[in-house]
């Protein structure tokens, strides 16, 4: 059981290193003695904003605080993932040699979020709606807004299964997930070989995929998380997965007793110095449209469970949505000061969670199914079945 964590780590993906300059990130940041990681799109490694804002993170004596995490533009994936693969390598080598060229020091680690590939007309959608939700201050009309998104008639929901198909189709290539593992494997080593280390970033899916040993939930997703021996992983169990998208059947203390399960496992399997959580969201991401947690106490709930759990490093997602809050440093503040002692174990709750992973784990017994549908063509005959109501 941890007393408090080592690291706080705030992954930074829509402010520009320009914004988060004139914002006073860095000494926010300083003062609550916690990290950031940015999104470094290719382009940036040629914008003097960049190496502006690494001075400051050196002047104020923080420059190991400052992770960078280099993602693709929208349209090659924006993930490294198995088809982005080839580019994801060029990235990081000219983000290293960036650093050694400019004479910073180089990173503790560098993320390689592990994620599908990113529908750029999806993130199109989400940037429009960033971009109303940025003006317009009312939290409800914000709430609002976001439930109309949310909402999906009958064309939707078939739009929803098509795309779902046309995944299974492009996705689903088990040789070349096998040889993406080599990349893969071959980028770390680069990282290494620069004085840095490789920290994955994943979806908790993936993990669970990994008890039968077939990956198939990994290859859908195109991404090798647990045939690659990552110096650090992270893995993403937000909030607002759970309790929003459930409408509330499972409860912000059965979301805690989650993540306390998770942690527990996390620590025993890969130890407290290789293993992350991190919680969220604070704003909408890249190319989705979910709800939104800004309390702070509810954090700090949660940050308390992951320290009863025997973590030491936690990320919250994400410093953008933090920046807007009244006061960031206390709300910083507030998140650090969970205990492990406020977390109370019950029973019943852990008992749900682990319900909560079955759940998960049977959608990696149905995949053969779901792909033996999708390349037979028998999914034609349901779809048809289900626009004529006869399901």
């Amino acid at each position: 059981m941890s007393e408090k964590f080592d690291r706080i780590t705030f992954p930074v993906e829509f402010l520009t290193p320009r914004e988060l300059i004139e914002k006073g990130a860095v000494e926010i940041l300083a003062k609550t003695d916690t990290y950031c990681s940015l999104r470094i799109l290719p382009a940036d490694l040629k914008n003097e904003d960049l190496k502006l804002l690494l001075e400051k993170f050196r002047e104020l004596d923080i420059e190991d605080h400052f992770i960078p995490w280099p993602l693709l533009d929208v349209e090659d994936g924006y993930y490294p993932n198995e088809i982005s693969v080839d580019k994801f390598r060029e990235l990081i080598i000219n983000l290293l040699e960036w650093y050694k060229t400019n004479g910073f020091n180089m990173p503790l680690g560098v993320l390689i979020d592990l994620e599908p590939p990113t529908d750029p007309k999806e993130a199109k959608k989400a940037e429009k709606l960033r971009e109303q939700r940025m003006k317009t201050k009312s939290k409800l009309k914000q709430k609002l807004m976001w439930k109309r998104q949310k909402k999906k008639g009958a064309i939707g929901k078939l739009k929803t299964i098509n795309n779902l198909i046309d995944t299974v189709k492009t996705n689903i290539n088990p040789k070349r997930f096998e040889d993406s593992i080599t990349k893969f494997v071959e980028i770390q080593k680069i990282m290494h070989d620069y004085g840095t280390k490789a920290i994955a970033v994943a979806l908790p899916l993936a993990y669970e995929d990994a008890f039968d040993g077939r990956f198939l939930i990994q290859d859908f997703m195109t991404v090798p998380v647990s045939n690659v021996d990552w110096d650090m992983i992270n893995y993403m169990i937000f909030n607002t997965d759970y309790v929003a998208a459930s409408k509330g059947i499972i409860s912000h203390s059965d979301y805690q007793h989650l993540i306390y399960v998770y942690g527990k496992e996390f620590v025993e399997k890969f130890g407290p110095e290789r293993s992350s959580i991190t919680l969220g969201i604070t704003n909408l991401g890249v190319a989705d449209i979910r709800a939104v947690q800004t309390d702070p106490k509810l954090y700090k709930m949660e940050a308390s469970a992951l320290l009863a759990a025997g973590l030491k490093e936690l990320g919250l997602y994400a410093l953008d949505g933090i920046l807007e809050q009244k006061d960031p440093v206390k709300w910083i503040e507030t998140v650090k000061s969970a205990k492990a002692s406020d977390f109370k174990i019950d029973p019943e709750k852990i008992q749900f969670a682990g319900e909560i992973r079955r759940l998960f784990r049977a959608v990696d017994f149905l995949a053969p199914t779901l792909k033996y549908l999708v390349d037979s063509g028998r999914y034609k005959k349901i779809i048809q079945m289900a626009i004529l109501g006869k399901l």
